[in-house]
């Protein structure tokens, strides 16, 4: 959102790191990005706190923009599996009033959800929070055949993918 990279851009002078203001929800939003891309299109794509809120073909369609515009491009995302991210009781769905809408069951969930991907790993977040939170993320992932309940995966293009 313009008025969100202005804010930041306004808190973080100097910050090196590189904000353009457009909606992964559009169509185009990768195209737009490479203007300032250029050649070098073996770039990092980090979506933190963003996929769960995109309905599965949100979901799809950004993953197959960000595969279009930069064949090249290392993925990294945060995900919850999908019965956390749809049981509309994770605390900020609580407090905010907003809606998950997707899940992943790990990287590879996440990675075949489009072509094109393939999972390099999951980091499992969850367990890094609290000894509570280890405990209750190794209760879960047990419940779900080895899934875990919130993670970051990291994804790479494959030479496969439309």
């Amino acid at each position: 959102m313009p008025d969100v990279v202005r804010l930041r851009a306004a808190l973080l002078p100097g910050d090196r790191a590189r904000v353009f203001p457009a909606s992964i929800t559009e169509p185009d939003w990768a195209e737009q990005l490479l203007p300032l891309v250029g050649e070098r299109r073996s770039v990092l794509v980090l979506a933190e706190g963003v996929l769960m809120y995109l309905d599965p073909a949100g979901l799809r369609s950004f993953l197959l923009s960000c595969r279009s515009a930069f064949p090249a491009a290392e993925l990294v995302a945060d995900f919850f599996h999908p019965k956390v991210a749809l049981s509309g009781r994770h605390p900020i769905v609580r407090a905010t009033g907003a809606q998950f809408r997707s899940g992943a069951r790990g990287g590879r969930g996440l990675a075949a959800v489009a072509p094109g991907r393939e999972s390099l790993g999951d980091h499992r977040v969850m367990e890094r929070i609290s000894i509570g939170h280890r405990a209750a993320a190794g209760l879960f992932r047990l419940l779900a055949l080895g899934a875990p309940p919130y993670a970051a995966a990291r994804l790479r293009a494959t030479g496969q993918g439309t």
